[in-house]
């Protein structure tokens, strides 16, 4: 059974992870963002080929260690829908859309 601090210290983790990615997505612009979501192109994988490759290692570091500890990729999609409700309807309106963001993430994990 995971005790308390476990899940406290994933909730926090998950909550500041949403907290800076929400912030790299408010400079590229929320209305740009809108009209990718709505068009069905991936935000993350938008924003992912835009990033430096050091910003991309320390990306993928900082998923892979979110991940360990019990984050899934659907957790952290649906607290940055929560923190940025503007996104939301974009992100969970379109069928499939969160489901294709969640496979960008993985792939971006995994190097491909």
């Amino acid at each position: 059974m995971i005790s308390f601090m476990q899940r406290s210290a994933k909730h926090f983790a998950l909550i500041k992870a949403a907290r800076q990615i929400s912030q790299e997505i408010e400079k590229a612009g929320l209305d740009n963002l809108k009209t990718l979501a709505e068009n069905g192109i991936s935000i993350v994988g938008t924003y992912l080929q835009g990033c430096s490759p050091q910003k991309k290692a320390t990306y993928r570091r900082d998923l892979n260690t979110l991940f360990l500890i019990g984050v899934t990729p659907d957790m952290l999609l649906s607290e940055i829908a929560r923190q940025m409700p503007q996104v939301a309807p974009a992100m969970e309106g379109k069928e499939g859309y969160k489901q294709s963001e969640i496979k960008e993430i993985k792939a971006f994990i995994k190097g491909v």
